[in-house]
């Protein structure tokens, strides 16, 4: 009898026992933060660009991801923003997804800016990857996008701000930018 019970209480718990496959981690947008903390991120047609891997030190600035680059221009800092301001998004090496760039000209208040027609700026562009190669890039038009400086520190060397619209290929075809969002320190 208690050969028995051994038997069907080993069988129930080897049943309960399963080969779990690992999930394959999804990636998640960065918290929308004003501190500096050297983040950004955006949803591309339902695909979640999060730059990473290594660290990249292309602006002079503390080490960041090196799928995050900021690039400012030469008087940024001294002007008060009258000059560019650009942040490009990709994860390295990137074989299939996107990459992103921003480009604002003169950025010098918080509050929102909208698009012109490339390459006016403000511009913001996507390239589709495929197998390693640019296949499609997309452009935003007059208005189809929207950036929001909500952070513009000079003496703390703070820029933040959050970006959404929709992009256009040389046929038409739209894909949507959902949840931007970047907190970069720059000095």
């Amino acid at each position: 009898m208690m050969k028995n019970l051994f038997s069907f209480c080993l069988f129930f718990i080897l049943l309960g026992c399963s080969q779990r496959e690992e999930e394959p981690q999804t990636d998640i947008l960065p918290a929308l933060t004003e501190i500096g903390a050297n983040t950004a991120g955006v949803i591309i047609e339902e695909f979640v660009l999060v730059p990473k891997d290594g660290i990249n030190q292309s602006y002079g600035g503390p080490g960041i991801i090196k799928g995050l680059n900021v690039t400012l221009g030469s008087t940024f800092i001294e002007s008060k923003g009258n000059d560019s301001f650009s942040l490009a998004l990709k994860n390295v090496p990137l074989k299939n997804g996107f990459t992103f760039f921003m480009d604002i000209g003169i950025l010098n208040r918080t509050g929102d800016y909208f698009t012109e027609d490339y390459p006016k700026w403000p511009q913001i562009y996507v390239q589709k990857i495929v197998e390693g190669n640019s296949v499609k890039k997309f452009y935003a038009k007059k208005n189809s996008c929207k950036v929001t400086l909500r952070k513009l520190d000079f003496e703390s060397g703070i820029i933040s701000g959050t970006f959404s619209g929709e992009l256009y290929d040389d046929d038409g075809n739209k894909i949507t930018l959902k949840d931007g969002r970047f907190d970069i320190k720059i000095k």
